[in-house]
């Protein structure tokens, strides 16, 4: 059986891996919206996308470290 993206390799449903597709889709919808739109700017809206791109990194490797470990 074949695991889908947001489950992990056993098949069992990942929140983790939701919220770190969500966190940095939000922060693309956000990039997007500071260049087409002239309301933001994007020096306004850079510190919440780094926050956001950095918690998407940080929550997902610290999975895959936790997965690594578990299955050893």
């Amino acid at each position: 059986m074949q695991a889908n993206y947001f489950e992990d390799s056993k098949g069992n449903k990942s929140s983790t891996r939701l919220k770190t597709f969500l966190a940095a889709m939000t922060a693309l919808v956000i990039a997007l919206s500071s260049v087409f739109l002239s309301q933001i700017t994007l020096g306004d809206s850079l510190p919440l996308i780094i926050t956001l791109l950095a918690y998407s990194a940080g929550e997902k490797s610290f999975q895959n470290a936790l997965e690594m470990k578990n299955n050893k």
